[in-house]
């Protein structure tokens, strides 16, 4: 079967079996709709289902994953530099965060989804692997000093940090960026941040990343076209370097024959029988988001793991117009975005052309007079539009450790979410960042923020990093149960407590294997 034929079918089954959905298959109605019987269903394979998946299916215990997007091979991603349908999920236009530009596009199952709320956007992915599709592939582990103040003490960080964090770096395999790719002139901004902290009195921490380094060297040594090294990565790995959750969990997973998955399984709405098992209506689309069937599944066991805010939608919707009505009010609150401001500072020192996509260096400022804050020196592939030579600039996102909270809400007249979002709400995270920069600036003469690139001179309306509206100990307990009903589960980002100061990936990861572990041992075994 040719490759991009095979693409198109609708299913990925563990043992290798795709199953297609053919068009004259479409009914009206729900009478002729396709049942499905799984003992446990999971929705989502990001890295909470990821890991979900894997660990029942190593207990031997069957297992359904069902995912909205589709399966992507490398070379399917499309580049930054040119953009097009496959960036986006199923939108007619593309944007481009940060600059706030967009452009038009066919629909498409692209593997970035957008959501604009009033003074908020939010971005997350959408394809078999979940965020490590697109996400720069870096794993840092927050500092025990911010963790205990965001969860509560019953999820302990010396257990997460000898147990599960150390788990998920043996399945998916991370390590600093090697010497001679940091010291190449790709990386050359990563190093003009660390002397601008040097100078500060400060020092950075180089960042680790999964990736199989050996093909970013071909690239270095000219064996393979440019990709990451000039900053491409925004829309997925074209090269094959990034060990995604589909190389590491999720191949495992289908490995064991206890996991099935289906792509291109779009999840519509859940409600509970009589006789406590679960339903889940399912559009099986084609890739311009068509509907080509549709089926229930049930099931004894429901996992949601389809992240923030898609978890919260289908909860919220549950509540609101299923027989979920008990559902607790907690769901929807404790929304974050992971305390996020970006900025641009000038500097004198060159900075480079291109910049290597995964970021380098990041340096913690928790003695911060108004929160800890972590500030993170990320790639700008500018380059990659307008050839304007060397940069001269350090890009950042700060990671503040926020107090504040937003509060989704479900609209059945629109079938959509709803963000309770304040313009100022992170005022706290922009006071940290504007006084570690002043600290910068004082200290690297000849440097200052850049307010024309980035309209707003401290942006914060735009996250990457969703988390929380389901938050652990208390929408949900200390493992993620929604006690309300029986056997229905949580195990993903909604999970967190809104903000994490660190990329959240490692935390989300390793709290997901914390939670299977204590639910296999006390619900299954």
């Amino acid at each position: 079967m040719e490759r991009r034929k095979f693409l198109k079918m609708a299913t990925i089954t563990g043992a290798g079996l795709a199953i297609g959905c053919k068009k004259d298959q479409i009914v009206p109605g729900t009478e002729n709709v396709t049942r499905k019987e799984t003992p446990i269903l999971i929705i989502g394979s990001g890295f909470g289902g990821s890991v979900t998946a894997l660990r029942l299916s190593q207990k031997g215990i069957k297992n359904t994953l069902l995912e909205r997007g589709r399966s992507w091979i490398e070379n399917d991603f499309c580049s930054f530099s040119k953009i097009d349908k496959r960036s986006t999920w199923l939108k007619k236009k593309a944007m481009i965060p940060i600059v706030n530009f967009s452009l038009p596009i066919e629909k498409y199952v692209g593997v970035t989804e957008y959501h604009e709320y009033k003074n908020m956007k939010i971005f997350n992915a959408a394809g078999l692997g979940g965020g490590s599709l697109v996400f720069g592939a870096t794993y840092v582990k927050p500092a025990k000093l911010t963790f205990e103040q965001v969860f509560p003490s019953e999820v302990s960080y010396d257990e997460m940090s000898e147990k599960y964090f150390t788990k998920v770096q043996e399945e998916i395999g991370f390590s600093g960026i090697p010497d001679d790719i940091y010291n190449s002139k790709y990386y050359l901004y990563a190093r003009s941040f660390h002397e601008q902290c040097h100078r500060m009195g400060t020092e950075s921490h180089r960042l680790v990343a999964s990736y199989d380094w050996d093909i970013i060297r071909k690239e270095l040594n000219g064996e393979i076209p440019l990709d990451f090294l000039k900053g491409e990565g925004m829309f997925g790995s074209r090269n094959g370097s990034k060990n995604s959750l589909d190389k590491t969990y999720l191949k495992k997973a289908k490995e064991s024959g206890n996991t099935t998955i289906y792509t291109l399984a779009d999840v519509t709405n859940i409600s509970i029988r009589t006789d406590k098992k679960y339903e889940v209506e399912v559009n099986h689309i084609n890739e311009k988001g068509q509907v080509l069937e549709k089926s229930i599944f049930v099931c004894e066991k429901l996992f949601l793991c389809a992240g923030a805010p898609n978890t919260l939608k289908l909860l919220l919707k549950a509540k609101t117009t299923s027989n979920l009505k008990e559902l607790n009010n907690q769901i929807g609150q404790g929304f974050g975005t992971n305390g996020k401001t970006f900025f641009r500072r000038n500097i004198k020192e060159d900075s480079g052309d291109y910049t290597g996509w995964t970021p380098g260096d990041a340096a913690p400022y928790f003695e911060n007079p108004y929160v800890p804050i972590l500030i993170e020196n990320i790639p700008q592939p500018i380059s990659l539009i307008i050839k304007i030579g060397d940069l001269h600039s350090n890009f950042h996102v700060g990671l503040g450790l926020s107090k504040y909270r937003g509060k989704y809400d479900y609209d059945p007249a629109t079938d959509k979410l709803i963000l309770d979002w304040d313009k100022e709400g992170l005022s706290d995270v922009i006071a940290a960042a504007r006084d570690w920069v002043d600290k910068a600036n004082a200290a690297n003469p000849g440097s200052s923020t850049d307010h024309i690139l980035i309209k707003d001179e401290f942006l914060n309306g735009v996250s990457y990093h969703p988390l929380g509206g389901c938050v652990i100990g208390q929408a949900a307990d200390m493992v993620g149960r929604l006690l309300e009903y029986p056997n229905l589960y949580v195990n993903d980002s909604t999970l967190v407590p809104g903000v994490v100061c660190a990329n959240p990936a490692y935390t989300v990861a390793a709290l997901a294997e914390r939670n299977i572990d204590k639910i296999i041992q006390e619900d299954f075994l």
